[in-house]
């Protein structure tokens, strides 16, 4: 995307791509201790870039400055994820504005909004009744555009705003915009847009290492075309990726797991043309009603997202107890004398009324839907089991240590479910569920055990998780990583550097987490054929 040329007095290196191959780096550290040695400052000689205006204004520049280095670097990242139009407008910019540092130029490309691009310029007529339009504030009948002068007013429109010619059409600044340096003290993700919802950072292996493009959403198809062009894809299934950062990323943690990437698209569109009002206040309610609901999918956090009129958020209602409160006053059906309300629970009778109402909590606040309930999650419980293998070390009084295999731990197995007991987060009522950064996964696990069970002469690890209801493969994904990131970093971390004292005056310690760690469920260790497989087979009359 920026090719360059450095050198010192009369040397000058070959054309090195930017960001720098692992040979151009080397070409380029060598020219750069060269012209340290004698003492001869190291510029800038040449730049080829698809943004014309970047090779005049970076030419010249001292190569031989680290952060002036980071930044040609960045900006090479830069505009690799932007568009041709995008790049297009980026050009105009720049001459329009004509930014002096590297800084500057790589803070005008993130405020590309305060410019507009008219693509259809093969209609004189239309762009003089546009520029009118814009200039001076006056409507003109599409039967008169063939009429209008395109030159007279296309000159006058310029000797008061900026705008020039570009290749996709003609780019007009906006007037009134808000500039936000987005570039200060640290370099921004070369990916990042202010104004998108949510951003995804995709990647993908190859054999030079990972392929790694961010793609702010709501994004066109261009930019989504783009996305999987750097990725070296067709579709985005073939890559990994994860979100973080965009204006709404704290709603992430109340989106449906399991989301592909045109799903997430599309939802943001949503979003930002039917929901989104630009207060905060919106932000909190989508938060309140996507944990009332509980959606599974991005298909229903739309159809939830599109009755947003219909739900209430009472935020001065935190616990059931205060909704209890709250009916006793204003529901003319219930009454409690003063002497028995001393002795009413009303922790019970909240959580009652809530589900008599079809109400439901969320750290927002208590959410009512007008005319119908709030949906139930499953009553019916169920558990899952994933069980890895563990590893141990057994130290004796005098430091001696010795490893222990999963056979031999069989006989510690009391001390291990002991261990595991006195756990003060094992307590609580959800377990290791109370980690679960997503809000409407969490909603859906009761809670998340650790143990231990025996089974073919190996004692292994178990994380004991239920739910309510079925966890759908997507959720249950999840769930495997956030065990293994608990097993490895997190609690089972923790309970690996307490040593259980046993009987044999040695202390034990257990690892959940290690170099050897997977995750199977039980049909996958057990190999337990599923009780709706065996129900057809009976029909069969493969079993008796």
């Amino acid at each position: 995307m920026l090719e360059i040329r450095i050198g010192y007095g009369d040397i000058v290196s070959e054309q090195m791509g930017i960001p720098m191959s692992a040979s151009d780096f080397e070409a380029a550290k060598k020219i750069l201790d060269e012209g340290k040695a004698g003492n001869q400052p190291v510029t800038v000689r040449s730049l080829v870039s698809p943004v014309q205006p970047l090779s005049e204004m970076i030419t010249g520049m001292d190569y031989g400055d680290e952060t002036m280095r980071k930044e040609l670097d960045f900006l090479g990242s830069r505009l690799r994820h932007m568009t041709r139009k995008e790049q297009d407008i980026f050009s105009v910019a720049l001459k329009l504005e004509t930014p002096g540092t590297l800084k500057e130029i790589i803070n005008l490309s993130y405020n590309l909004d305060s410019y507009d691009l008219l693509e259809d310029i093969s209609d004189p007529g239309r762009i003089a009744a546009e520029l009118l339009r814009r200039g001076k504030q006056i409507e003109i009948p599409e039967v008169l555009y063939p009429m209008l002068d395109f030159e007279r007013i296309r000159d006058s429109y310029f000797a008061d705003h900026k705008g020039d010619d570009c290749p996709s059409g003609l780019v007009l600044k906006r007037e009134n915009t808000v500039y936000t340096e987005v570039y200060q003290n640290y370099l921004p993700d070369p990916g990042y847009d202010k104004n998108s919802l949510f951003l995804l950072h995709l990647r993908r292996p190859s054999r030079n290492g990972m392929v790694n493009v961010s793609l702010a959403i709501p994004a066109d198809k261009e930019q989504m075309e783009l996305a999987k062009k750097e990725l070296g894809i067709q579709e985005f299934s073939e890559c990994q990726w994860n979100q973080y950062g965009g204006l709404l990323d704290e709603l992430r943690h109340y989106l449906p797991v399991g989301s592909k990437v045109e799903e997430l698209n599309q939802f943001a569109w949503f979003l930002k043309e039917k929901v989104l009002d630009g207060t905060e206040q919106i932000v909190e309610k989508l938060k309140a009603v996507l944990t009332a609901e509980c959606p599974r999918s991005l298909d229903e956090a739309t159809d939830v997202l599109s009755d947003l009129d219909h739900y209430q958020v009472l935020s001065e209602f935190r616990t059931p107890e205060d909704y209890a409160r709250w009916r006793m006053k204003d529901d003319g059906s219930l009454y409690v004398s003063r002497f028995c309300e001393a002795y009413l629970d009303w922790n019970s009778l909240g959580k009652a009324l809530m589900k008599r109402d079809g109400t439901r909590w969320s750290e927002q606040g208590t959410v009512l839907r007008d005319e119908w309930h709030c949906n139930e999650l499953c009553e019916n419980d169920s558990i899952i089991r994933l069980y890895s293998p563990l590893l141990a070390e057994l130290v004796d009084e005098d430091e001696y240590s010795s490893s222990l295999s999963s056979v031999g731990l069989i006989s510690y197995e009391d001390d291990i479910l002991d261990a595991i007991a006195s756990d003060d987060i094992l307590k609580t009522e959800k377990g290791l569920g109370e980690y679960l950064d997503n809000q409407l996964l969490k909603q859906r696990v009761i809670s998340m055990r650790p143990t231990v069970e025996r089974y073919q002469y190996n004692l292994w690890g178990v994380l004991e998780i239920k739910s309510h209801g079925e966890l759908n493969p997507e959720e249950l994904e999840v769930l495997k990583r956030e065990w293994a990131g608990q097993a490895c970093d997190g609690w089972g971390e923790c309970f690996s550097q307490e040593g259980i004292e046993c009987e044999s005056d040695c202390d034990l310690y257990v690892y959940f987490g290690h170099s050897k760690f997977r995750v199977q469920t039980e049909q996958e260790l057990k190999g337990i054929v599923p009780e709706q497989e065996l129900t057809g087979m009976e029909g069969l009359g493969g079993i008796s």
